[in-house]
């Protein structure tokens, strides 16, 4: 009898061995069909005051029903210029260090050994695509998208262009996966019908990653394709225009959600929209009562608006009145789809997951954000402004309580010296790069009006070989020609 038991109890073992490996596998597959898909949407130059649900006489219907239905983030940071955000949003890191502290030159790109968001995700069994603006390394193939993590990529490497041509500083600027494409269409538009395409087109069985990084509304500014009837102003104007961009954008996003929608996979992505600096104030833009706009280290320019919605996960018309700033998306959504916000390589951003979620107090880090001769620091609910802001172009250095004085109209530097040295002593603390990977002159915001007279219909051309092919072909003469 013993014999017999001995045997079948080593026959058990054999089987149950023999089979681990299988069930192990299966385990881990089905956890990541589990993971939610994730839906970045990051709009270009939007103001504080450019939405409905902020106040904004601009028609975004669909930005206001997403805001009802998710979370509405009152204080979402970001940088006050482009490829900074971008950068931030991409790495977790602090892209000061990485030498972007501006529009990032055409000629330099993300430093090559940073890990990326979407490298995260493939790590953990996603489908990684992006659609849109890059604006994070335009003249090696290297610099692309597609060398960053990306399985995907169609739209533009530059930092703007013509809405209807498609053409950035004379060439062609609009590919997919490396090869230009030539298509008629507004950008709005064909980035949105590609989105679209692509969430029509996922394995169910794998999440996806989709990072959708309009260009609108930034300049050039341009009537789209039809009007809204759903913005009133007396007379053709720079914040017409803009307003119908941003309606425009807006009815793109209301077609991706129901996209998802329809796919019956709302439910199960995490969806969050973002502005990427604030709004410029010279090319139709309003950031409200915020002190400043676009470039600026105040209110204006880093405060932008912010939503997240997750269907049974994120609760319906709360608002989150922490801080979030683009530099925690990484950490926080990484938490959010079931893995370790702790993994981000020399992480400058904090998970917030447990404040969206949940609605924990995070205690937040002291943060530095900006951009060239403006910087913030933060300590919160403080923050030390440093900018170049008088006609002789000396540093001003103010200190604000931000929750009590939104409008940033109470210095406290005085009555609290203290802390003004302390937080100054950050910025003079901070490690210079090793080197800049700036563009030589600000030159992004074209507004194409010939002998200083609006005109909101002119089209760019081009002139010179596309920008994917002359740096293929290795026909890209050295900086701008």
């Amino acid at each position: 009898m013993g014999k017999y038991w001995a045997v079948l109890l080593a026959a058990v073992i054999l089987a149950a061995c023999s089979q681990a490996p299988e069930n192990v596998t299966e385990s881990l597959e089905l956890e990541a069909s589990q993971r939610p898909n994730v839906l970045f949407i990051l709009a270009d130059d939007m103001g504080f005051g450019d939405v409905g649900y902020n106040g904004s006489e601009i028609a975004t219907p669909n930005l206001d029903q997403m805001a009802q239905q998710g979370m509405t983030l009152d204080r979402n940071y970001v940088y006050p210029v482009c490829s900074p955000t971008r950068a931030a949003l991409l790495t977790g890191q602090y892209p000061f260090h990485m030498g972007i502290e501006g529009p990032i030159d055409d000629y330099s790109s993300l430093p090559e050994e940073i890990k990326t968001l979407p490298q995260y995700f493939k790590d953990l069994g996603y489908q990684t695509h992006m659609i849109g603006k890059w604006h994070l390394g335009l003249s090696e193939t290297d610099s692309w998208p597609t060398a960053k993590g990306f399985d995907s990529f169609y739209g533009m490497l530059g930092g703007w262009i013509d809405f209807y041509t498609h053409v950035f500083a004379n060439r062609l600027d609009w590919q997919r996966n490396g090869v230009s494409v030539y298509e008629e269409g507004h950008s709005t538009d064909l980035m949105t019908d590609e989105a679209i395409r692509l969430i029509r087109s996922q394995d169910a069985a794998e999440p996806f990653l989709l990072y959708l990084a309009y260009n609108a509304p930034h300049s050039p500014l341009q009537h789209p394709p039809s009007y809204s009837g759903l913005n009133s102003y007396p007379e053709t104007s720079d914040r017409s225009v803009y307003a119908e961009m941003m309606t425009h954008m807006d009815a793109a996003i209301g077609r991706v959600l129901g996209a998802l929608e329809e796919q019956g996979i709302l439910e199960n992505t995490i969806v969050v929209f973002s502005g990427d600096n604030g709004g410029a104030l010279n090319l139709g833009a309003s950031n409200g009562d915020l002190r400043g706009g676009k470039r600026s280290a105040y209110e204006g320019g880093i405060r932008v608006p912010g939503i997240i919605s997750w269907p049974g996960k994120i609760a319906s018309g709360a608002v989150l009145e922490q801080q979030i700033a683009v530099h925690d998306w990484l950490p926080t959504l990484l938490d959010a789809v079931g893995s370790s916000a702790d993994q981000v390589e020399n992480s400058y951003g904090q998970n917030m997951w447990p404040a969206l979620a949940e609605g924990v107090e995070v205690d937040r880090n002291i943060t530095i954000m900006g951009a060239t001769d403006n910087l913030a620091v933060f300590d919160w609910p403080y923050k030390l402004t440093y900018v170049r802001d008088t006609p002789d172009g000396e540093f001003v250095t103010q200190l604000f309580n931000i929750i009590e004085d939104p409008l940033e109209k109470a210095d406290l530097s005085r009555s609290h010296p203290d802390m003004t040295r302390r937080l100054l002593a950050e910025i003079e603390a901070m490690p210079e790069p090793e080197f800049s990977r700036l563009e030589p002159e600000f030159n992004n915001s074209p507004r194409y009006y010939p002998q200083g007279q609006p005109t909101w219909d002119l089209r760019h051309e081009a002139s010179l070989e596309p920008w994917a092919e002359a740096v293929s072909n290795g026909t890209l003469l050295p900086y701008h020609e």
